[in-house]
Parts: structure tokens; sequence; C-alpha cells
């Protein structure tokens, strides 16, 4: 059976990795931050290992199909599965990742912290929370999440989008919760992660990577490698955004109004 993405067969794996690699991060993100130009990028270096989304039902689904497990313990097999990836997934200078969105963080059976025992954070934020609500509208309703056609085949939409102010308001409350979980998690942890906004990458992707390099520790390459993933923004991104705020200023309760 094919696995849902392809770089979670083998042919992508690290050569095998044995121990507990001394440097583990959590890529702490939320839907269409950027996050998948990021862990591309930073894979691509060979030497920040490939913090994908493990975590996320498909990519479960593809590694149990590769390794099977057969504990009937949640939270054990949780632990199990990490410490399997770590084999396969760690790039041979002793480095590991994950990338975890906050809406997970709640469902997981193990707590992050205690599974990567103490990782580092690497926090991808939007500074645009409309942009990045109207891009997650957009890409359920094309089924086009990722312009790749390197790893994955470019999709093409399997529907046409259609405008939907309520849907965006959803998306922007969902983003509102997915920061408020993250900063109340590593406030009880008291952690400080490095902080990386969308916005900055693309102004400066080469800084930005080299910025999460050095938080974690890592030689940066010479050159840094291009993550051969395209923006997905365009006309209908710029329409949509013109006409929601022209729906939400009709919404806007007129001072001095009764209701």
């Amino acid at each position: 059976m094919a696995p849902f993405f392809r770089t979670n067969s083998p042919e992508f794996d690290f050569p095998p990795y044995s121990g507990l690699p001394p440097i583990r991060y959590v890529l702490a993100a939320a839907p269409r931050s950027g996050s998948n130009m990021l862990v591309r990028t930073l894979w691509h270096t060979g030497r920040a290992g490939f913090a994908d989304g493990y975590l996320t039902d498909t990519h479960v689904l593809d590694y149990f199909e590769r390794w099977g497990f057969d504990t009937a313990d949640p939270a054990g097999l949780v632990k199990d599965y990490v410490r399997r990836l770590m084999t396969v997934r760690t790039s041979p200078n002793g480095v590991f990742g994950i990338k975890v969105h906050g809406e997970h963080l709640p469902g997981l059976e193990a707590d992050i912290d205690e599974l990567l025992m103490s990782p580092r954070y690497l926090w991808l934020r939007r500074r645009d929370r409309l942009r990045q609500a109207i891009s997650h509208v957009l890409a359920e309703q094309t089924g086009v999440w990722i312009v790749d056609g390197v790893y994955l085949s470019t999709s093409r939409p399997h529907s046409e989008p259609r405008y939907d102010y309520g849907e965006i308001r959803r998306h922007l409350s969902r983003l509102d919760a997915e920061t408020r979980v993250w900063e109340q998690y590593f406030a009880r942890r008291g952690h400080t992660p490095h902080v990386v906004f969308y916005e900055d990458m693309l102004a400066d992707h080469p800084g930005t990577v080299l910025g999460c390099l050095r938080h974690l520790g890592v030689e940066p390459p010479d050159a840094l490698p291009d993550p051969g993933i395209k923006r997905q923004s365009g006309q209908v991104t710029e329409r949509w955004v013109e006409w929601f705020e022209r729906d939400s200023a009709r919404r806007e309760p007129v001072m001095g109004s009764s209701s």
C-alpha cells in the first residue's frame, strides 16, 4: 500500500541512528503558517533532522503500515513510535525534530516534553492572521494544501473556492485558540522558544533558517537549499481580503445605537 506521503517511505530515511539524539526539537506551528517551507529547508540542509507532522493521523498510519505496533497501552504506543522514528529520522549529526500544531496538543496520549525528553522549541507564527485564515479556507475548499511537484504530485483543485465570511471568521477564532494553546504551554513549562514569523521568513529566508540552526546549536552548511515549495497566495486571496474587510465593516456596531 502506497503511503499517504511519499516522504514517509524508507527512501527518505536517514542512515540508522542508535541511542538518544543529543539535539531534539519541536517546531510549534499552526496551519498555513509556512511550516512546510521551513521544514523542507531544514531537512535539505542534512543537519536538522526531518521535522514533519509525525503525530497526525495520516503520518501515524503510514508508519503503522511500515512497522506495526502490538501494545494496547496508548501512551506506551506513542513513546515506542517516537523512539522508532528517532532511529530513521535523525540526521547523522544527531538532530531529531517533529512538527506539532497546537490543536493536536490536547489529544496527545503523552506529554511532548516527556516524549522528546526536554526538547528545544521553534515557534513559527504569522502576523497576518486574516490571510492565514483565508489560506486555510482555500486549502480546505480546494484540497490543495501544498504546491510541491517534487515529492508530492502537483495537486489540482477538486472544487472552485467559494468566499464565505463565516468560515473565515471561524478560522480566525481557531488561530486565536492555537496561539493561546502554545502561549499557555510555554508559560506552564517555563520554555522560551525561538520565535519565527512567516513574513520574516519570506523577506529573509536564509537569515531565518540560520537563526533556527543557531538556536538548535547546529553548524550551518556552506549554502542553504531551496525549500522547493511555492507560495499559494494570489488574486483570490487578495479579493477575499477586500471582501472580508468590507463585510466586517458592515457588521461593526454603530456607536450610540441601541441593540
